[in-house]
């Protein structure tokens, strides 16, 4: 049972919430789920959720029509189980606050209080208690604030010091009281977490990295080629990219003369084309305003094609031991469950934020292997998508969302935007063991690439074969027709590939052979996919 398991989670401070849990914990086994009812005869379970400013100075209150009193925000849980959703869709509704995240997902307080007697929507309602639950929530105060007109009024931010003067009921100043000195207990365990981490990390890291081959020495080169790769790609995918890759182009000079079909065929594969585009922008940068030497100032690096925040931080640090931290998801991802943060990850401000905690406490000694550590535990050990190894973690004693059993909820993001689906045809032209390619617009997505032909929606047999003689490729046979799914960031393209033998090699398109798609022209996955 949810519910269960959720209040006896909570941690008494005193005698008398361990009592007020223990009678809780004796209904619930009693009346089971019916204690979140309204109708419940022994009273009925709510959430609230007390509202603090980022920086803890104020609260977020109303005046409620029902006490005739300022006071928080919160709701009945009406047959829902999981009570912080609860609060935090009553704080919402009750606000129309946008921007609003946990402090901690930990309940801060339950407490037993009277309600009484009163209308609701013109019904009259016997007094009862609430047995209420309490999270610890913030908001950015920069927000436009609504009623709940049937609930309350004036929904305001007060500064915290002004609650024993509007609040009208007396028991409940306590209350606050001691949730708010809760939650500043809470922010300041966090603040003080940064400090803490970096020794424990340097100790841990000698041991138990990985032996990758982009870490044997700390040409600037090399490490750039593998940051850029490993963006959107797997490091057991990279490690035989990076070798072919540094064969082919063994320094600067060498990626900046490359021609581009050469360039993006040695890129195959590894997608988002872009990147080594930019890769090779940068490196015509680099000889022409830095003759050739990778420059050594942070400031110069992030001014480079396709090198941002991320990919500067870690090349300054790990190369040149510049006190500037890398942050990047794996680094977001563990600072995000150290400190039991749920601001969302994707958020710049939050990112900003966890960038300037680490300034603090890097230093030119060991900046690149603090760096490289926090890459390798957010990679090994505090692993995305899949339970963190915690027990083995070097930071557990001091992991918040360890303490807490909170590690699975968190980094928090917001959802991805839903994909785009776009349908196509595509055509397999075979003619005398050729194939027809072209090059793609110079523009947009897979810009400047090598292609099949192919036209927008899915076109019938007859259609496909029309189209192919419009292309002066005089087709004899259709040989089969096969779907196929290609997943980009933001598209899906639903694919029918239609497989024809021609007569005519069209001039308006490249044919080649199976060994010269292979070898010479840089064919995407998403085409590769449907003629292999």
């Amino acid at each position: 049972m949810h519910l269960l398991k959720e209040i006896e989670s909570f941690c008494p401070h005193t005698e008398q919430e361990e009592q007020t849990k223990q009678e809780v914990l004796k209904l619930i086994q009693k009346y089971n789920n019916k204690i979140l009812d309204r109708d419940c005869e022994a009273g009925h379970i709510t959430c609230s959720g007390l509202v603090l400013s980022p920086d803890l100075k104020k609260t977020l209150m109303a005046y409620h029509l029902i006490y005739q009193s300022v006071g928080w925000l919160g709701g009945h849980a009406d047959g829902e189980e999981n009570l912080s959703a609860v609060a935090f869709r009553e704080v919402r509704e009750e606000s129309s606050v946008e921007k609003l995240y946990f402090l901690t997902k930990q309940i801060l307080a339950i407490d037993i209080l009277p309600v009484p007697a009163h209308e609701k929507h013109g019904k009259p309602v016997p007094e009862h208690l609430h047995y209420n639950v309490t999270y610890g929530l913030i908001a950015p105060e920069n927000q436009k604030l609504a009623d709940k007109p049937d609930e309350n009024k004036n929904v305001r931010w007060i500064e915290i010091k002004q609650i024993p003067e509007l609040c009208t009921e007396p028991h409940m100043i306590p209350v606050y009281q001691k949730i708010i000195a809760r939650m500043q207990h809470i922010a300041e365990q966090k603040k003080r977490i940064p400090v803490l981490i970096k020794q424990p990390v340097l100790d841990w890291y000698p041991e138990h990295h990985r032996d990758l081959p982009w870490r044997k020495d700390k040409n600037p080169y090399h490490v750039w080629v593998s940051e850029i790769m490993l963006q959107q790609t797997r490091v057991e995918a990279v490690k035989n990219y990076y070798k072919r890759f540094l064969e082919a182009l063994p320094d600067i000079r060498a990626l900046a003369e490359c021609p581009e079909d050469e360039l993006l065929k040695l890129w195959e594969g590894l997608g988002y084309y872009n990147r080594v585009r930019n890769m090779q922008k940068a490196a015509q940068t680099v000889m022409q305003v830095y003759q050739g030497k990778f420059p050594d100032k942070y400031d110069q690096i992030l001014n480079l094609s396709g090198i941002g925040e991320y990919t500067a931080g870690a090349i300054s640090s790990v190369c040149y031991d510049l006190p500037v931290p890398a942050v990047d998801g794996n680094v977001l991802r563990v600072l995000a469950r150290l400190e039991e943060d749920f601001r969302n990850i994707l958020d710049n401000s939050v990112k900003k934020d966890f960038t300037e905690q680490l300034e603090k406490i890097y230093d030119s000694q060991n900046a690149g292997t603090l760096t490289q550590a926090f890459m390798e535990l957010g990679a090994t050990v505090c692993i995305p998508n899949g339970v963190p190894k915690c027990e083995s973690c070097p930071l557990k004693k001091i992991c918040m969302a360890f303490q807490n059993h909170s590690e699975m909820l968190l980094p928090v993001r917001e959802k991805k935007q839903k994909r785009r689906t776009e349908y196509k045809t595509i055509f397999v032209l075979q003619c005398e063991n050729k194939i027809a390619v072209r090059k793609r617009p110079p523009e947009g997505l897979l810009a400047g690439l090598w292609e099949l032909p192919n036209t927008e929606n899915f076109l019938s047999p007859e259609m496909a074969v029309r189209q192919a003689e419009d292309w002066n490729t005089h087709p004899e046979e259709l040989i089969k027709i096969i779907n196929r799914k290609h997943v980009f960031t933001h598209i899906t393209w639903e694919m029918q590939a239609v497989f024809l033998r021609c007569r005519t090699q069209s001039p308006m398109f490249v044919w080649a052979d199976v060994q010269e798609l292979e070898k010479k022209y840089s064919l995407p996955t998403a085409f590769r996919c449907v003629w292999k």
